[in-house]
């Protein structure tokens, strides 16, 4: 089964205590603007759970007003 984001949305991860996105190189960055976007939200699982992080959610951000869809990843 393959999730999709709509194309004008982006799939991150944000590390919580840090209030940090992942970056393209793997380490934190402070904004969206220069966080790595996942192609989807099953890779951004499986990205994390192959790292072992901790302390981080999955966010679906669609920019302009609408709200971002956060997902704690601490459970999966």
């Amino acid at each position: 089964m393959q999730l999709k984001v709509p194309s004008s949305g982006k799939v991150l991860v944000r590390k919580i205590s840090l209030n940090k996105f992942m970056g393209p190189a793997g380490r934190w960055v402070k904004t969206i603007d220069k966080a790595f976007t996942f192609p989807n939200p099953l890779n951004a699982i499986n990205t994390c759970l192959a790292r072992r992080l901790k302390d981080v959610e999955l966010i679906l951000h669609f920019g302009g007003n609408a709200p971002d869809f956060r997902i704690p990843l601490d459970a999966v």
